[in-house]
This record gives C-alpha cells, sequence and structure tokens, in this order.
C-alpha cells in the first residue's frame, strides 16, 4: 500500500469535518485540497483563519505520523502562521506540507497554503512532538510474593482467590448468556475451593 492510501484511511473526524482531500503522501511531503465553504468561513466570506490553521495542523500531522516508529504517536507543541491573503467561498485552497525537520524526538513541518495560479495565502510552520510508547515494564503478580515467608504468601493467595472469586461472581450476575455466565461460576467456584471458601461465599449473587 503507497503512503497516499495510507493516510487516505487514516480516521481523522475533524478533517473530514474540514472537507480535506490528500492528494499525495509521501515521508518528505504531503499535499491536499479544501474547499471553502461558508460554515469554513468569518465575515466577510473568506476562510476563517482558524480553519486555515487547522488545514496546515492536519497535514503536519499526518506527515510526521508517516515517519514515526512503531507504536509512537505525535502531538502539535508549536504553530505560527503567516496570513498573507484572504481566500472567498468556492475557492479550492491547496496546501503542501514540507519537512524541515525530521529528529527523533520532534519533526518541523511548514506548509504553504495557495489558491488559484499559486497565490499564496498563508505560510504555517509547525512543531510535532513525538511521544514514545511507554516502556515501563508489564506489571507481574509473582512480584507480589517476592520477599514474602510462607505464611504470607498463603495468606496473599487467599486474599486474591476471595477477591477473584468475588468478582467472577459478580460479572455473572450482569452476564445475559447462559454459557459466559456458567463459565464465570465455575470459574469463582475454583477460587472458592482454593481459599477454602464455601461455595457461593464470595458473593451471593447468581
Amino acid at each position: 500500500m503507497d503512503m497516499l492510501s495510507i493516510v487516505q484511511r487514516f480516521e481523522l473526524p475533524f478533517a473530514q469535518l474540514l472537507g480535506i482531500r490528500f492528494l499525495s503522501a509521501t515521508p518528505e511531503r504531503i499535499m491536499a485540497e479544501m474547499v471553502v465553504r461558508d460554515e469554513l468561513c468569518t465575515r466577510p466570506a473568506v476562510l476563517h483563519g482558524g480553519a486555515l490553521m487547522a488545514f496546515a495542523d492536519t497535514l503536519g500531522a499526518c506527515a510526521t505520523v508517516l515517519n514515526l516508529p512503531e507504536e509512537a504517536s505525535t502531538t502539535t507543541i508549536e504553530s505560527k502562521t503567516n496570513f498573507l491573503a484572504a481566500a472567498a467561498v468556492g475557492t479550492t485552497v491547496t496546501g503542501e506540507c514540507v519537512a524541515l525537520h525530521r529528529g527523533r524526538r520532534t519533526m518541523v513541518w511548514q506548509t504553504r497554503i495557495t489558491a488559484a495560479e499559486a497565490r499564496l495565502l498563508a505560510v504555517v510552520t509547525q512543531t510535532q512532538l513525538v511521544l514514545e510508547p511507554s516502556r515501563a515494564a508489564p506489571f507481574q503478580v509473582a512480584s507480589l510474593f517476592a520477599g514474602k515467608s510462607a505464611a504470607e504468601q498463603k495468606a496473599l493467595l487467599a486474599s486474591l482467590a476471595h477477591d477473584c472469586a468475588t468478582i467472577s461472581r459478580e460479572l455473572a450476575a450482569l452476564e445475559p448468556q447462559t454459557v459466559a455466565r456458567d463459565a464465570l461460576l465455575a470459574v469463582a467456584a475454583q477460587h472458592e475451593a482454593l481459599v477454602g471458601l464455601p461455595k457461593g461465599s464470595g458473593t451471593a449473587a447468581q
């Protein structure tokens, strides 16, 4: 799948609201266009500056995503816009977003927005922060038992089993499907047997 197809598949509700249509996409450059509609205008009926900035911001964010490492994400941390001309209702504006810097922690993009005959409407420069995925080690239940005596470990195991039985029976009480409900009740019974509780003592609801 080429880069343009990838960008077109992004779920971007606000971009859809603006009516952005992507024309081309590479890791170094994105092109898109947008028609100036009445609802995107200020008074007089010209494209609102906020809509123009949002157009550019969307392109810069999408360009960053095409350069992110696996599982990373991004957010805009700075944006500067020079407004140079107005775009009337019915005008099709084009945005060309190119990379000024593509680093490990930040990326900087510049978007030139033009109208007919390459008339320059605005230049937007934005900085995107690269948000790396969390590197925290996954929680391990076994770590709860580390450093405890055998008696303390047995007491902790009994407490966890009791809580699991209670939760399983509460979920069973809310489960409309018979098969799933019976499975939850079976899990509860197993935990109750482990801790030595009478069946159904975790929670009476069944």
